[in-house]
């Protein structure tokens, strides 16, 4: 008999840039193994922000099954661990049963927390880590594939229990891969390589992901700088800045500059200040009262992977949780620590944005502790001399001066010789440079006793410099508030009640690690993942799905981040640690999707770096008229004319900001993605925000989407061709498959006898095959097996119920009748979409008359319904709706809808907690049907917005300008408060996106 379920990739990228199609056919893995014992492990990248999956485990116990076998050899225990040899005497490369439930046992939890099980296996095992070499191993090793499939291959009964085969070209046990490229693995991690393409190896090893946290950015045209300025740097590739929420990431070729060097360049060109921030590892920061000078990763135990010294007393220590616990780092750490450093309650795009916001608060009350009582000397009544406030003023207004040198001054100059942009900033240095030059030299010249026709106006540049700030510090603020107003980050608990035992004690959250179990008090948030071991309790969970009705939770039952716990006590085993579990997926997913372009916002920036050009023109041309008016016009003097066009040209630089235009896009997404999150709608890229709202067509798999994913059997026909052995070998077909017709069908036979098979093939869109002593069994739908015909198959057919047929050799011996629900929210989401006027498409797998029975019954017109369809006949209908200029939003639930939801403009999946970063969708549904009626008025609130602040930019500067320059003759704006512009222009901007944030109740509704 062969064996072996394939399974998918060992190990699937967490986070994809871009729109990958899932492979439809899945191969198996199975491990190297020879004579002796394996000395090595091949296994993920490290640095890669990648998963094992079950094929890992498998891998790990056909090692240890070998490990043991190989042990007892020549005892009575070896005669009993049953399992087979070939001709030669070599062990199969699969494990028996009980080592592969002991593995499974052990290491399940590590597969939705760990990027590595193999790494936890070798520490544990002392086995050679050979993670560095994985990119080598990876080009030169080949996946064996199952020995049933081989030809030529002998099994032999060696009256062990294990199946072994001396297959052609496998490797030895020295080399034992349980990830190599075949196992599905992405090692190019979205560098930018081109998978199969030749890649230097040795440059290779040295590329890492980089993210950093930058405080200093204030509009657009500062990201646009920061952008530029990495993208300079030839080891930097894959740049992705987001200034409203104040980071970069980019992935850096270390072999050319390391980070430390690259950051200081960074801040030298930009003026910015930027922190590296770990996003792959895991990482605690300890305060160590001696000094953090002598810690090293060598003076700390086996797990930990790097050391970042934050200041005198403070270390950031990054780690492998698969090796190593925050607990067991501090213990071992002994005195030289007194713990974690205080706990941040905070988003950390907030924290860094206030203690930005902070400083710009000192500096505002600076500039205007020295403004005031210029500005008093210059428009109040008082008894002092001309001289004596000239004086004064010019003191006053030297300080204020001095402020701007390191806000405007540094990083104008600093752009423009390193990066040759003139940015924003530069129109503030010549406004307020122009003013407190020319009260300078009229301050001289009165000092001479020989004044200017135009005195000096010190109060322009002190209050243009003072507003201005005060424009920034109003928009920083409210960008904070955007930030920590749409923000999951927060939604994570800071404690956790740990069970040791039967004790429990409080504990900070972040030295949960794996294997802890913790206590779920009523009432009280869960700290981080878990599975359920014990108690019952409803949990609300409306913060991250939208789902207002509390969920049931027993043994058994995942709980999630930050939910709430109703009136029970649940203990949990952890299975994912605070920082990586879906509080930290989602948020992360969110700011993702925030820092992509969409095509929208290259208009903006187009605009934008037009501005600063342009405004230069206009003001040019502004001081050229006014001379001439002033001189033959007017007939004043040439100083006279002179101050008079001054001060029109320096209103014109003031007055003009571009800032409006370049936050109109991004803003606007950051709370559009904070509120569909909230909502229970993750939006993985910004392109599908900006693309749903024109949505017309909405295409719905049945099966999982539009119905309940539970299905119920009620009816099972066996033909008299059928044996007693028929119901043990369908159970067998369809226990370990996750459609939900299997499902269903294997709950129906859950009582009945089991059979474990081997080499089970899955045959996507159609069903599932194995060979079983030379006989090939089937189950699947009636179209593939060719069965629709057989009274018993249409009768059920014509009932609009699926089916699920068994075959052997071809030959019916039962068929199963399946019906389902729709769901409760079904019916009223299809009915808002239509009256919408959007089109709503029935595809299925299933057939016609199932598909249309379904459709009659949540209002879908029969003309567009759709059955049988297989994956690529699902792709096909979408690419024909697309061809008629429509643009469709397809919405499936499995991986048979992979390549449509890949086709489609906006591809939606509808998935729990543990599938958002896994989905190859543009969003993810955690709140059901519901969600996409949440994420079309999310959409059409954003165009509308970015529309609004679009025209509100534009106009505000045109006639802003216009004023500034004079054109109206008798209305200007005074260059004095010329820097109101920037709070005028940008806080509508703002308020718009905000004003997301204080309507969506009304979405969806």
């Amino acid at each position: 008999m062969a064996c072996g379920n394939n399974k998918a990739g060992c190990c699937s990228s967490s986070r994809q840039t871009e729109k990958t199609t899932s492979s439809c056919s899945q191969a198996a893995a199975e491990a190297r193994l020879d004579a002796s014992p394996a000395k090595t492990v091949a296994c993920c990248d490290p640095d890669a922000d990648e998963r094992c999956d079950e094929t890992c485990i498998e891998s790990l116990a056909a090692y240890e099954c070998q490990k043991a076998c190989d042990d007892a050899q020549g005892t009575a225990e070896h005669d009993e661990h049953v399992h087979e040899h070939d001709d030669d005497g070599k062990h199969a490369p699969v494990a028996c049963s009980s080592h592969l439930r002991l593995a499974f046992e052990r290491f399940s939890s590590y597969l939705e927390s760990a990027q590595c099980i193999c790494r936890s296996v070798i520490a544990n095992h002392s086995l050679t880590p050979c993670c560095a070499g994985q990119a080598t191993a990876a080009l030169t090793s080949a996946v064996a594939t199952s020995s049933a499939a081989i030809p030529g291959t002998k099994r032999t009964d060696h009256g062990h229990g294990h199946e072994h085969g001396s297959e052609k070209g496998l490797l030895s046990a020295d080399s034992l891969s349980c990830c190599s490229d075949d196992h599905g693995h992405d090692h190019s991690k979205d560098t930018g390589v081109i998978k199969g393409a030749v890649v230097d190896l040795e440059k290779s090893a040295g590329h890492e992901h980089v993210l950093l946290s930058v405080t200093g950015m204030t509009c657009s045209g500062c990201g646009n700088k920061l952008s530029k300025a990495l993208q300079e740097i030839p080891a930097v590739f894959n740049v992705r800045v987001n200034f409203v929420l104040g980071n970069a990431e980019f992935d850096l070729n270390t072999n050319e500059i390391s980070v430390d060097a690259l950051v200081e360049k960074v801040d030298r060109v930009t003026g910015f200040r930027c922190v590296k921030s770990s996003n792959d590892d895991q990482h605690v920061d300890l305060v160590v009262p001696g000094g953090s000078t002598g810690l090293t990763v060598d003076t700390l135990p086996n797990g930990a992977t790097q050391v970042d010294v934050l200041d005198a007393k403070t270390v950031r220590v990054a780690y492998d949780p698969s090796v190593l616990g925050p607990r067991d780092l501090i213990h071992a750490l002994g005195d030289r620590t007194t713990g974690l450093t205080p706990i941040n309650h905070k988003d950390p795009s907030a924290t860094a944005g206030r203690k930005r916001l902070y400083s710009m608060l000192f500096k505002t009350t600076y500039a205007a502790v020295l403004t005031i009582p210029v500005l008093v000397l210059a428009w109040g009544h008082t008894m002092t001399d001309m001289r004596t406030k000239a004086i004064v003023s010019l003191v006053l207004a030297t300080g204020v001066q001095a402020l701007a040198i390191t806000e405007f001054y540094k990083p104008a100059i600093s752009s423009l010789i390193y990066s040759r942009v003139v940015e924003m900033d530069m129109l503030v240095v010549i406004s307020i440079t122009a003013a407190y030059v020319y009260s300078v030299v009229a301050f001289g010249f009165a000092m001479a006793n020989r004044p200017l026709q135009t005195a000096e106006f010190f109060e322009t540049s002190t209050l243009l410099i003072t507003l201005v700030l005060f424009g920034r510090l109003v928009a920083a603020y409210a960008r904070i508030r955007a930030v920590e107003a749409v923000s999951t980050r927060s939604l994570q608990p800071t404690t956790a009640i740990l069970l040791e035992g039967t004790q429990t004690r409080e504990i900070d959250a972040r030295l949960l690690q794996f294997g802890d179990k913790f206590v779920v008090s009523p009432h009280s948030n869960v700290p981080t993942d878990g599975k359920v071991v014990d108690g019952t309790s409803e949990v609300d969970e409306s913060m991250l799905t939208g789902e207002s009705m509390p969920v049931l939770k027993q043994k058994g039952s995942q709980v999630i981040a930050g939910t709430i716990n109703g009136s029970g006590t649940l203990t949990a085993l952890l299975t994912r640690l605070p920082g990586k579990n879906t509080v930290a997926e989602i948020s992360n997913l969110v700011e993702e999707a925030s820092s992509h372009k969409p095509k929208v916002q290259d208009l903006a920036d187009r605009v934008a770096g037009w501005f600063v050009p342009v405004v230069t023109a206009a003001a040019c041309i502004v001081l050229i008229v006014w001379l001439l008016v002033c001189l033959l016009v007017r007939h004043e003097s040439a100083g006279g004319a002179v101050g008079t066009s001054i001060t029109y040209t320096i209103a014109v630089f003031a007055v003009s900001c571009p800032c409006a235009v370049g936050l109109a896009v991004p803003m606007v997404l950051v709370v559009a993605g904070g509120i569909a999150a909230r909502g229970g709608v993750i939006i993985k890229s910004a392109e599908s925000t900006e693309r749903a709202y024109r949505v017309s067509d909405v295409v719905l798999d049945k099966t999982g989407t539009i119905t309940t994913a539970e299905l119920e059997v009620v009816e099972a026909n066996l033909l008299p061709d059928a044996d007693d052995e028929t119901l043990t070998i369908t159970s067998a077909l369809v226990r370990d498959n996750k459609h939900p017709v299997s499902v269903a069908v294997a709950k129906y036979l859950e009582d009945k006898p089991y059979r474990r098979l081997e080499n089970i093939r899955i045959i996507p869109g159609a069903g599932v095959e194995c060979l079983v002593d030379g006989t090939t069994f089937c189950a699947g739908n009636a179209r593939w097996l060719q069965a629709q015909d057989h009274p018993q198959v249409s009768r059920i057919i014509n009932q609009g119920m699926t089916t699920l047929c068994i075959t052997r050799d071809s030959e019916l011996l039962a068929v199963f009748g399946l019906k389902n629900n729709p769901r409760p929210e079904a019916i009223p989401v299809i009915s808002k979409l239509q009256k919408r006027g959007i089109t709503v498409h029935i595809v299925s797998g299933d057939e016609v008359k199932a598909a249309e029975e379904m459709a009659s019954v949540v209002g879908i017109s029969r003309q567009h319904v759709a059955g049988r369809q297989t994956p690529a006949d699902k792709q096909a209908y979408v690419r024909n709706l697309m061809e008629e200029k429509k643009v469709v939003l397809f919405c499936g639930d499995g991986t048979n809808d992979a390549v449509a939801i890949t086709q489609a403009d906006v591809g939606v999946q509808i998935g729990s907690s543990s599938d958002v970063t896994r989905a190859t969708a543009d969003v993810v549904l955690l709140s059901g049907l519901e969600g996409l009626v949440l994420l079309l008025d999310v959409s059409r609130a954003s165009f509308r917005r970015i529309a609004f602040n679009f025209i509100w930019s534009g106009l505000y500067n045109v006639f802003a300008i216009l004023l500034a320059a004079g054109a109206f003759v008798y209305v200007r704006i005074p260059p004095a408060y010329a820097g109101l512009g920037e709070i005028v222009s940008v806080l509508p901007v703002i308020l718009a996106a905000l004003s997301m944030f204080w309507t969506r109740r009304s979405f969806a509704n």
